[in-house]
């Protein structure tokens, strides 16, 4: 398969990260940022890819299939434009936009591919609990906690649209498109007035309920999830990857008996990669601007709230 000529724009340490796998994944050919230190930082690193300051100078003189947007969210939709008008694939980091109508209006652009940055959709923890879920029966209850450390940025949002946006996106994976009937949460703000830096969400499937917890203030990391059905239970964590599923065997009597499976990865698979390589080269995104757009949709909705 020919490998797609690509750019990254924004160099920060997710940026990293997203230049690590394009180049790893397909021709990399640019790298733009604002921040000379961290251009310079790339060029040592990668001495045959080009850098730029600006846009479009990037869009002018490369060229380009696939770009990655890692930038702040705020920025995310303009300079989204700049690679849509010019029919470039675009892959846009979560939240995408801090406006829901910024992010429906890239909806005209059916020429290309606009794949919203949802990695943990990839992870392997993930798609096995999808793989097993049918076997715990109906889903009564899903719980996500998800928190850690402030991030060391300026984005101009709070944690909802930051953490809470991933676990708003898989829980509804689970139960299905547009399930979401009713959002709500509780929200604290500790390192200013306006946004929050912890949340508690209660997402309301009709059949089932979804719990969110999230917040950027706890010192140790945690990315876990449960669903509970009505013949078991099955839990997974995001960053060891490991997915443990609890059936039940003989649940009369006084001695009810349950089964427990665990998997543990011997080799951990990384997520970003499996993302940046189904907006290269799949057939069929995994995640599409309308899934985006509902997401963004529900977390304002809560932030709003």
């Amino acid at each position: 398969m020919k490998k797609k000529k690509t750019a990254v724009v924004g160099a920060g340490w997710f940026g990293r990260a997203h230049i690590r796998n394009f180049n790893d994944l397909s021709e990399l050919v640019g790298i733009c940022d604002t921040n000379e230190t961290k251009l310079k930082q790339m060029t040592e690193q990668y001495e045959e890819i080009n850098t730029y300051k600006n846009i479009d100078d990037l869009i002018k003189n490369e060229e380009i299939d696939a770009v990655s947007i890692v930038t702040q969210p705020k920025q995310i939709p303009k300079i989204a434009k700049k690679f849509a008008e010019a029919g470039i694939d675009i892959l846009m980091e979560k939240p995408m936009a801090l406006k829901l109508e910024d992010l429906i209006a890239f909806k005209e652009y059916d020429n290309i591919r606009i794949m919203p940055g949802f990695i943990e959709l990839f992870n392997p923890a993930f798609a096995k609990l999808l793989n097993h879920v049918n076997e715990i029966g109906e889903i009564i209850s899903i719980a996500s906690k998800r928190v850690g450390l402030y991030p060391k940025r300026d984005w101009d949002m709070g944690v909802i649209l930051d953490l809470s946006i991933h676990d708003i996106y898989l829980q509804e994976k689970i139960l299905g498109k547009n399930k979401i009937i009713n959002a709500f949460g509780v929200k604290k703000c500790y390192k200013d007035s306006v946004h929050a830096d912890a949340a508690f969400i209660i997402l309301d499937f009709g059949t089932a309920i979804g719990q969110i917890e999230s917040n950027w203030l706890t010192p140790s990391k945690f990315r876990r999830m449960y669903v509970n059905g009505e013949f078991g239970g099955i839990s997974i964590d995001f960053i060891t990857q490991q997915i443990n599923i609890r059936t039940g065997i003989d649940l009369q009597g006084d001695w009810p008996v349950t089964k427990d499976t665990s998997f543990t990865p011997l080799k951990a698979d990384e997520p970003l990669k499996r993302e940046i390589n189904n907006f290269l080269y799949d057939k069929e995104l995994e995640v599409t601007l309308d899934d985006g757009i509902r997401a963004l949709e529900i977390a304002l909705k809560i932030v709003n709230s």
